[in-house]
């Protein structure tokens, strides 16, 4: 049974984890699971899992050290640069750890005629070449290279090579020593079974950490970030109608990085970073990593004063003291610098490329209606007569009445944070609508947009109030204003609560009914979204961000049943 635990915020995730990896005692195992560690295992103990993508694994074992402290583990892993990192604990101390390719002979189950021979070398057998003519005789083999004499035909590779075959076979008969090409055997045939298994040198990849302690047993392990393991998050929100959400929360994990038996699972709330996320790690052994080191420039511990060499071109380039550095894509409706939350997961048994559900918390927040209706901005009325064809249509589609939305606003009373999600949403256990949830931290408020309000009438009017000359800096400018009136008609059954936002393009002068007005420059008003599709259609020219910016009316409007009303608002540009 999976039992959630929710986690304290942490704000260093990674260091706090490999303490305790670093300082802890082994766990105690019973003889059959130490038998089946020394057998090869070697498991993952706790993942800390970030919807990203990445991971951070901690694998531990207990095996016995060789005459010289080390201890030889299979599985290279590929982490992210940097974050690799082996220790040894139970009073061992980590002395270093190599990361090797080595030749292994491994047993298969031959498939072919080739494979055939090699499995049945050293039998008295018969050759039938495709003529039909026999050769009887003992099979010596196909001709071959060892992978040292490969590897030394290759100086200065530093890789080790695995033997290779020709394509001539080779029986010693009752005349003496015959060869043929392989392409000529037609058939084997032999008293009794034919052999089916052949040994085949193959490269593994292999990890040994040597410790202080030779012919000993001790607890190893190697805790790492990689790419491969996610979850995404899902809430289902069921409302009772009278201000009452019932939350779910659960876990979709995907694994496609490393088989789980029995491990701790932390899911992270939070957007981490990951400075050389695109980076593998030297000891992951793989060409990418290969090139690190030819990036890297010889440097001493005195090379940042001297400011004439780089630890990686990749890690300073760009760099003004006092600037904040690059950082990596953050997650939607999440800020990269907020603390990182924790689920808690024990004893998750998850192969790899399987999925798994888990429940994770259930609990109750309150919320209330309201009805959001978001204006759009518009261009000037003098570029109209620019825009043709396609794009006349596409700014009539973009700027035709919009609808009012119907939100949900839930206060986050619980003690854990929301996270960016899919968020299912039934009233009554009936399907309402499917929206998305932002993170929103304990004592936060957010809004889930449900559906367009079709009860909601929205009727929009622009006209123009009045144009003046100005002359301004020894310029001829006119000003134009412009007039704006939002028709609202509540045509449900209920009153409703209505948040209504005019963007306008210009310098705002009137807002009636009660309404509030903004006045922001161009880059504050699309700093944290994307700008308007018409932007780009027209070369705006210098006077216009000197003289205009962007300007905002909103109202917070409660309609009874059958009422309407009319939000005015005025605001003006300079044109020429």
């Amino acid at each position: 049974m999976f039992v959630p635990k929710q986690g304290p915020a942490l704000r260093v995730l990674v260091s706090t984890l490999l303490a305790g990896c670093a300082l802890g005692e082994p766990q105690a195992s019973t003889p059959g699971v130490l038998a089946r560690e020394v057998e090869g295992a070697f498991p993952v103990r706790e993942v800390t899992v970030f919807k990203d993508g990445h991971a951070f694994v901690l694998r531990e074992t207990t095996r016995a050290a060789d005459a010289a402290g080390n201890v030889v583990l299979d599985d290279l892993p590929e982490p992210v640069l940097g974050t690799f990192w082996p220790y040894a604990s139970g009073g061992a101390k980590l002395v270093s750890a190599t990361a090797r390719r080595e030749s292994v002979n491994q047993e298969r189950t031959a498939l072919d005629l080739v494979q055939l021979l090699r499995a049945n070398v050293g039998r008295e057998l018969t050759l039938i070449d495709v003529d039909g003519g026999r050769i009887q005789g003992k099979l010596l083999g196909l001709t071959r290279r060892s992978g040292e004499e490969v590897e030394a035909s290759e100086p200065g590779s530093g890789r080790p090579r695995p033997e290779e075959f020709g394509s001539i076979v080779r029986i010693a008969t009752a005349s003496g020593t015959r060869v043929l090409p392989v392409a000529r055997v037609r058939e084997l045939e032999t008293e009794g079974e034919l052999g089916e298994r052949f040994g085949e040198e193959a490269l593994h990849e292999r990890l040994s950490l040597r410790v202080d302690r030779p012919a000993s047993r001790v607890t190893v392990g190697v805790a790492y970030v990689q790419k491969g393991l996610r979850w995404i998050p899902a809430y289902r929100l069921d409302l009772d109608g009278d201000g009452q959400a019932a939350v779910r929360l659960e876990a979709t994990l995907v694994n496609d990085l490393i088989d789980l038996e029995g491990a701790t699972v932390h899911l992270v709330v939070g957007a981490p970073r990951f400075e050389f996320a695109g980076e593998l790690d030297p000891m992951a052994l793989r060409e990418v990593a290969a090139g690190i080191g030819s990036r890297a420039q010889p440097f001493d511990r005195f090379s940042n004063l001297a400011g004439n060499s780089n630890m990686l071109t990749t890690q300073v380039a760009g760099y003004v003291e006092g600037a904040p550095a690059p950082s990596a894509p953050a997650l939607a409706g999440e800020a990269a610098g907020e603390d990182l939350y924790l689920y808690t997961v024990r004893d998750v048994t998850l192969r790899k490329g399987e999925r798994l559900v888990l429940p994770l918390s259930e609990f109750t927040l309150p919320y209330r209606d309201v009805f959001v209706l978001d204006v759009p901005i518009g261009p000037p009325p003098e570029l109209f007569e620019s825009f043709s064809g396609e794009r006349a249509l596409e700014l009539a589609r973009l700027l035709a009445a919009p609808k009012a939305v119907h939100t949900l606003r839930l206060d986050n009373t619980s003690q854990a944070p929301l996270t960016t999600a899919p968020a299912l949403v039934l009233e009554g256990g009936k399907l309402l609508a499917q929206g998305r949830m932002l993170y929103t931290p304990p004592g936060g408020r957010t809004d889930v947009a449900i559906n367009p309000a079709v009860d909601v009438r929205v009727e929009l009017e622009e006209r123009e109030s009045g144009r003046t000359s100005e002359r301004i800096l020894d310029t001829d400018y006119l000003r134009i204003g412009l007039a704006g009136s939002i028709r609202l008609s509540n045509q449900k059954r209920e009153p409703i609560e209505l948040e209504v936002r005019r963007s306008v393009l210009g310098l705002v002068d009137e807002v009636g009914q009660g309404g509030e007005k903004q006045q922001r420059g161009l880059m504050e008003a699309w700093g944290g979204s994307a700008m308007p599709a018409w932007w780009g259609w027209y070369s705006w020219p210098g006077w216009w961000f000197r003289f205009n910016g962007s300007g905002r009316f909103t109202w917070d409007v409660t309609l009874e049943p059958g009422a309407s009303v009319a939000l005015e608002s005025s605001w003006h540009y300079f044109w020429r």
